[in-house]
């Protein structure tokens, strides 16, 4: 009766430590409890448990952050009570972790443990810096314990476990109320009691511990899988069992995502033995217009041990969705010919023919004796986008370095140049891609251009000639009129 105390006692003291609602004002950051992530069997609101193959535990404990860190990133590490039957080899366990699509810091690492280690359980100190992103407020550092249990150790010597358990029992007397009580995630709080906690199974005398089934091999863990594309998953389950085999397995794959087309959706094995595998391999297809997105595959596991008893068992994958990029210059123009000392246009257009958007999309131009005037950014684009763009470029000499510094011993001022268009733009993930075009010019001699000026003709005041030739018109006139008038008579005479 004292040991289920103990171990009730234990689970309290682990949900009370990990409970997110449990952190004060000053905490930036927590650990979720309530979810469970790939890599985990169960929430730690569920009884998590690191999986131990092979000397190696692996642990999984998954952070969130209600503010923004600094680059997205934050520092886990690991402290370890240094007792003599300490199962763990003290290492350095300190990586950065990046904030995942989930919203969630999800830290994991693989410990060594020592052959000889002792069955029972252990404190793992982890420690968190991290930086706000919007504060001037320096790196802050949080601490948590989780205990994790070793069953695949050696069996403690008599009263070994009895005041490890009192131990324990003392801190979680520490951590409780006045009343007794411990604090659960929503507030509330509970009187420890006899029995067994939700999510844990109560082992008896000669009942044979339920077997573990875990995800051992998935080749498609950290690639992505592009829209459009069809590749083979190799998928494989192993028992953890080291005693017992299982039998009558059914597995069922199911996907909320009509994005994937599985080959097969269900498998069934007759039996498995302690420590083997079986493998769930096949064909998977992602649709042609797939966004860019994680998508969860889960594994629902239905078996038997030995003597008949049922159990079933979820296995969650993400599998990464991307949408391919497909981003280009086209239409790149600039004069065959130019003269140093002259102003050039460089024009161009730039295409996003995928349906993913691009980031962060820029042209930059630098060659031999041409001298851009600035690099063109141009953001995002979006899938089907295109805009004109064009950019400035002085055109020096071959004598002049990326600065426009003149080159000592240089010889060669004018002839062929070769210039480089580089266009650059970055994925969703911040994967950067570089394209580059080189155009062909020959730089000249700059052109002297003589002006010439023409006199202007002084103007003379004509006003004489303009009476002379009044006159001469009025002479003619008369002579005109005389000769009709002349005429006149003449035929009247007749």
């Amino acid at each position: 009766m004292r040991e289920k105390i103990y171990r009730m006692a234990l689970l309290w003291l682990l949900l009370f430590l990990l409970c997110p609602g449990k952190v004060s004002a000053q905490n930036r950051i927590s650990i979720d409890a309530s979810h469970k992530y790939q890599g985990m069997g169960a929430s730690f609101a569920k009884g998590y448990e690191p999986y131990i193959e092979k000397n190696t535990m692996i642990l999984t404990v998954p952070f969130v952050s209600e503010e923004r860190m600094k680059a997205n990133q934050i520092t886990v590490g690991i402290d370890f009570e240094r007792q003599e039957n300490s199962p763990f080899y003290f290492k350095n366990y300190q990586k950065k972790v990046t904030l995942s699509k989930q919203g969630i810091y999800l830290y994991q690492c693989r410990l060594k443990l020592k052959k000889d280690r002792i069955n029972g359980q252990y404190p793992l100190y982890l420690w968190v810096e991290g930086k706000a992103a919007q504060s001037e407020e320096p790196a802050f550092r949080q601490e948590f314990t989780i205990y994790v249990e070793i069953t695949d150790g050696i069996a403690p010597k008599s009263g070994e476990e009895e005041n490890k358990n009192e131990e324990n029992f003392y801190r979680v007397e520490q951590e409780a109320g006045e009343d007794g009580n411990v604090f659960k995630e929503d507030g509330s709080s509970d009187a420890f009691s006899e029995g067994t906690s939700s999510g844990q199974s109560q082992n008896t005398e000669g009942k044979i511990s339920q077997p573990r089934l875990i995800v051992r091999e998935n080749s498609l863990q950290g690639q992505s899988l592009e829209a459009g594309s069809s590749v083979f998953w190799k998928l494989s389950v192993q028992n953890c069992s080291s005693r017992h085999s299982v039998e009558n397995i059914k597995v069922t794959l199911s996907c909320d995502s009509h994005e994937l087309v599985f080959e097969r959706t269900a498998w069934y094995f007759e039996k498995i033995s302690a420590g083997n595998e079986m493998e769930l391999s096949q064909n998977v297809t992602a649709a042609k217009k797939a966004d860019t997105e994680y998508v969860q595959v889960q594994f629902q596991i239905e078996y038997q041990d030995a003597e008949g008893e049922s159990y079933t068992c979820t296995e969650t994958l993400n599998l990464w969705l991307q949408q391919p990029e497909h981003a280009r210059l086209a239409s790149l123009s600039f004069p065959q010919k130019v003269y140093a000392s002259d102003t050039e246009l460089l024009t161009f257009q730039v295409q996003n023919t995928g349906l993913a958007p691009v980031y962060n999309a820029k042209v930059l131009f630098q060659g031999t004796g041409l001298f851009a005037q600035q690099e063109l950014f141009l953001g995002t684009l979006e899938g089907g986008a295109s805009l004109p763009g064009e950019l400035q470029v002085f055109v020096g000499t071959l004598d002049m370095d990326a600065q426009g510094t003149l080159i000592e011993g240089a010889t060669e001022k004018y002839g062929d140049t070769i210039g480089t268009v580089v266009f650059s733009y970055e994925n969703a993930q911040g994967e950067v891609t570089e394209q580059t075009q080189e155009i062909h010019t020959l730089i000249e001699e700059p052109q002297i251009v003589e002006l010439k000026v023409e006199k202007e003709v002084p103007k003379t005041n004509q006003w004489w000639i303009t009476i002379v030739a009044g006159i001469m018109l009025l002479l003619i006139l008369v002579i005109i009129w005389l000769y009709l008038r002349l005429r006149f008579y003449q035929r009247m005479r007749h």
